[in-house]
């Protein structure tokens, strides 16, 4: 399995041609199925792509892993090269949505020309609303559970004006790969909250191993407290005790220090171009 990071926060540090920006996109092949999970935030995703030999006319099937424009910003330029692959969302993905982080409402949602495009090809996108399995693969709706889910969710709003509410985020999907050593698991922003994510997967198979979470945690430097930081870092490696961590996009930099600490040579940092191999 190979897992290529088509576009991230982070630019390559060895390859300056690939475009980096505030977004994510991924993707992976697998048993000669070619997957793309997320799409970046605009501008990336083919250049990116072109650069690496990754052939997106190829790609089989594509996840969105939730309605953010840093996550579905190429969605329209993925269908003109792509003809055949089903883009899969989860429920109200395309609903508007709003970030209040600078104080006034600023929409952060699924661009409106995309918007417009599902209504043009229907048949492109399918709606997630269970457990999608198949054989190599499967796609988890949004995760239930106890803990509690980011912070900064709480300056995320959706719905259209007049309407608006916390986001709950119950589009959010989670792809998750099976591989020859366990189950590679991959997040989008995680706003589920990612030790919910990590108990959902147990539910789905407790006696699978996972070799590695890879994706954006949504742990944010003035967002998040230190304190809980480290309560998250500490449950993940109580229930993923041999896994590898890979976190990047909106795990900001104190989260990715206290997760490099306490995961030590199993955490790896994500980056833009970057190859991982299951």
């Amino acid at each position: 399995m190979t897992l290529t990071i088509l576009s991230e926060d982070s630019p390559n540090p060895k390859n300056p041609e690939l475009k980096s920006g505030h977004g994510l996109a991924i993707h992976v092949s697998v048993k000669g199925i070619s997957l793309l999970y997320d799409f970046g935030p605009g501008g990336t995703l083919i250049h990116n792509s072109e650069k690496m030999g990754i052939r997106l006319e190829d790609v089989d099937v594509a996840i969105l892993s939730h309605g953010h424009y840093d996550h579905s910003g190429d969605i329209k330029t993925f269908l003109e090269v792509n003809s055949k692959a089903v883009i899969y969302h989860g429920r109200d993905a395309f609903t508007p949505r709003w970030s209040i982080s600078n104080g006034s409402p600023r929409e952060v949602g699924i661009p409106a020309e995309i918007r417009e495009l599902r209504d043009e090809k229907p048949e492109r996108f399918a709606l997630i609303n269970d457990l999608y399995d198949r054989e190599d693969f499967v796609i988890l709706p949004a995760a239930p559970g106890l803990h509690s889910k980011p912070s900064g969710n709480s300056l995320l709003l959706a719905g259209n004006e007049g309407e608006r509410l916390q986001d709950d985020f119950v589009d959010e999907l989670t792809l998750v790969i099976r591989g020859e050593k366990g189950l590679v698991v991959i997040t989008g922003c995680s706003h589920r909250g990612i030790l919910n994510i990590s108990e959902q997967i147990k539910a789905y198979c407790s006696k699978c191993s996972v070799n590695a979470l890879i994706g954006g945690f949504h742990l944010r430097n003035k967002e998040e407290s230190e304190e809980n930081i480290r309560f998250i870092a500490g449950q993940l490696a109580e229930s993923l005790p041999d896994s590898r961590i890979y976190s990047g996009h909106c795990t900001e930099s104190n989260a990715g220090s206290i997760l490099g600490k306490t995961f030590g040579k199993r955490y790896g940092k994500m980056y833009t171009g970057r190859i991982l191999e299951f």
